[in-house]
């Protein structure tokens, strides 16, 4: 066993290939997170897995924790982002909450309980980060302390019993004084407190009670993002929680209406936009959603380049409701046809949508 001391304020790069070279063979090593100290392996690795339940004597009905860089991972992971975690995500991540969610993957045990969920977190720890992003590896990972016993925050409280088995240990000092993640699962709605951690009840319920915002956005605000606002306002359940949507263009230089051929296309499906007026996204409309879905690349990229502190709310509509970065194509300047087909194309990714977010 080797201990490797770790400044978070001083990390090394050839520190975090080390412990990520470890990792890759399947070692098994304590490491800090913004909570408590934690027994981490690579999450794809099955027997470095069984390496922590049998020196943590830990039963195998309880689940690892999913360690992930970021949030664009949970689209090949879980089956639906609701909107009551999307907000949490953006109120707590990277930090120490910890949320259950639909598993869209049946292995590994480890990570996906009985009812297939998965729990994920995306921890602020500098040290832990910093090895995340290496060559997309994920964590799986559990507390540093047997079963039953009380978590560490030092690694001097480490019991010799997990010290001895252990491949490496990354002492990076004392974790300030705290709780473990809060864990809220969001399989269920409303969503359920596990586990009350660092994060209060109150400050959950503050923000998952406030109603949703989500802002689509393409070019004009003529065609696209009008066609995807209309599809969501008519799709979105009304038993679900109030759900603010809009949209915008990249290019607008002033207000005016949508299209003629979007008007049609969008009347013949039972949706009026007649009188809809195109605006220019703004730090307002930003500020002020959950999350922002764009037609295209050259969407993505204005505005994570002109907003980068919301880029994380970012997504290409069929990248979140398939994991496909594809673009919705213009249709402007084209026949009633063209505008037709594109419709019908949003119309689908916006059920597939509604799906993804919705919490029941």
């Amino acid at each position: 066993m080797q201990t490797l001391r770790i400044s978070p304020s001083k990390i090394q790069q050839g520190e975090i290939e080390k412990i990520v070279k470890k990792l890759r063979e399947g070692a098994v090593i304590c490491l800090p997170t913004d909570t408590v100290y934690g027994l981490a392996v690579d999450a794809w690795n099955e027997k470095a897995a069984i390496k922590i339940y049998n020196l943590k004597k830990r039963t195998k009905e309880k689940p690892l924790i999913l360690f992930i860089k970021d949030q664009r991972h949970l689209i090949s992971l879980v089956k639906k982002i609701p909107l009551s975690a999307i907000k949490m995500i953006n109120k707590w991540w990277p930090g120490p909450l910890t949320l259950i969610f639909k598993s869209a993957i049946s292995d590994p045990w480890y990570l996906v309980n009985q009812k297939g969920g998965i729990g994920i977190r995306i921890p602020s720890h500098p040290v832990v980060n910093k090895i995340l992003q290496e060559n997309g590896l994920s964590l799986a990972t559990t507390s540093a302390n047997l079963s039953g016993e009380q978590s560490i925050k030092d690694i001097e409280e480490l019991s010799p019993i997990i010290k001895e088995k252990i491949d490496l240990i990354v002492d990076s000092g004392k974790i300030p004084p705290g709780k473990e993640s809060t864990v809220i699962d969001v399989t269920i709605f409303p969503p359920r407190m596990l586990r009350e951690g660092e994060i209060k009840r109150e400050e959950i319920t503050k923000i998952t009670q406030k109603p949703a915002g989500i802002l689509f956005v393409c070019t004009g605000n003529s065609c696209r993002s009008v066609m995807a606002e209309g599809f969501f306002k008519k799709y979105w359940p009304k038993k679900q929680n109030k759900v603010e949507i809009k949209s915008a263009g990249t290019s607008v230089r002033f207000p005016s209406s949508s299209s003629s051929y979007t008007v049609q296309v969008m009347k013949e499906r039972g949706i009026d936009v007649s009188s809809y007026q195109s605006k220019r996204v703004n730090q307002n409309l930003i500020d002020d959603s959950d999350i922002i879905l764009v037609m295209e690349e050259v969407h993505l990229y204005y505005l994570k380049r002109t907003f980068p502190e919301a880029e994380n709310k970012i997504w290409m509509l069929k990248e979140f409701t398939s994991n496909r970065k594809e673009r919705i194509p213009d249709p402007i300047g084209t026949s009633k046809a063209y505008y037709e087909k594109v419709a019908d194309e949003i119309e689908g990714e916006i059920k597939k949508l509604i799906g993804k977010l919705s919490d029941n």
